[in-house]
């Protein structure tokens, strides 16, 4: 009986063996392609001159998807008309009608237009150029465009160029040439012609690069011309959007708070100066001109100095409009945050339009004035 058990064992162990061999375990496929498609034959060879077309067709190393291409397929300057796109297989081929504008640089931005089929990793060259003259373009501008009202960076918009002489009703036609914010809110006009432009950024949800007729959206501007070689920011505002309001901060107990501490000499800059403090996004103090101020019961946190020169006087930072012409009252930030803690006076020296002075060493809490000063004292 047990030599017959232990024949059993020995029969299951080899057919274990053998079963395991006969079936391993399936590959793991290898490392996962992150290489966009890349293009093997273009009917318009990049760096291509005197070219005359109504298509363009590219080729590439493996079978691709098209990603909205009606926005995030791009062409500077734009085409003649509404383009139409085909794929087949591994080949996109674009249409339109028209004739492309003599001697001028073209460059298609592909951005996320085109990935490839199984990753869906966009494809390698960002660019394809060609010109219709006898010479590619070289000029440059570059640029970020910023949120007013944020203080932060915008993404996606769109930044045209137009002519130097171009009147304000150009920006309901097609630009010169045209792209959009990246998601540094960073963008870049290449293969320029040389020659001066006036420079516009705007929410263009359609892609087009233009304005719908009648359309009144906020816009940005650069107050004077841009050429090759500039380097610029755009202030653009949200729609609707206001100025900030100022919501008291309630002082609490000594026991449960910190004492902050102010010095502010404006270093610069025509007009009245106004002073924010800010937490979490809201302006919880705001205060004029030069001065010191002690600012008592605050939450224990970190808190961010902000000031502007209120052109206007009205003791709000304005958001710039094309429309009216009207600048934007632009933020001086301090990038050193003001951490307050419980029973501490943080002082701080703040240079608005200078290099800020690093925050102290907090001391004991001293006494003061028994609430914060209201705006204008």
């Amino acid at each position: 009986m047990r030599l017959a058990c232990r024949s059993i064992i020995l029969l299951v162990s080899a057919l274990s063996v053998i079963y395991g061999c006969a079936l391993p375990a399936p590959p793991d496929g290898g490392p996962r392609d992150q290489d966009g498609p890349m293009v093997r034959s273009a009917s318009v060879t990049l760096g291509a001159t005197s070219v005359q077309t109504n298509s363009l067709e590219w080729t590439f190393d493996e079978f691709v998807v098209l990603n909205n291409p009606g926005v995030n397929l791009r062409f500077s300057p734009p085409l003649p008309s509404e383009p139409r796109f085909n794929l087949s297989g591994k080949s996109l081929r674009v249409q339109w009608d028209g004739s492309l504008a003599p001697d001028r640089t073209y460059v298609v931005q592909f951005g996320s237009a085109v990935k490839d089929l199984h990753e869906g990793n966009p494809m390698k060259e960002p660019f394809w150029v060609f010109a219709t003259g006898e010479a590619i373009d070289s000029g440059e501008i570059r640029g970020v465009v910023m949120n007013s009202v944020t203080g932060r960076a915008w993404d996606n918009q769109a930044v045209v160029l137009h002519g130097a002489d171009a009147p304000d009703s150009a920006m309901y036609r097609a630009p010169l040439y045209g792209t959009r914010s990246g998601k540094d809110g960073g963008f870049t006009l290449p293969y320029l012609a040389q020659g001066r432009y006036r420079i516009f950024g705007f929410s263009d949800p359609d892609g087009n690069l233009q304005l719908g007729t009648g359309e009144q959206v906020p816009i940005a501007w650069f107050a004077e011309d841009v050429g090759p070689g500039d380097s610029l920011v755009l202030w653009l505002a949200e729609p609707g959007s206001k100025p900030d309001s100022v919501a008291l901060y309630r002082p609490l107990p000594a026991d449960s708070s910190g004492v902050l501490r102010l010095t502010v000499s404006p270093a610069g800059g025509e007009g009245a100066w106004v002073h924010q403090l800010r937490r979490d996004g809201i302006v919880l103090w705001q205060g004029f001109g030069a001065g010191t101020w002690t600012l008592e019961g605050l939450k224990p946190g970190k808190y961010q100095l902000q000031s502007f020169v209120d052109r206007n006087a009205n003791g709000l930072r304005d958001a710039p409009k094309w429309w009216t012409r009207t600048a934007a009252e632009l933020p001086v930030a301090d990038a050193e945050a003001i951490e307050v803690t419980v029973g501490w006076t943080v002082e701080r020296q703040w240079l608005p339009g200078a290099t800020p002075a690093p925050q102290t060493d907090p001391g004991p809490q001293g006494t003061g004035s028994a609430s914060a000063p209201r705006p204008g004292e």
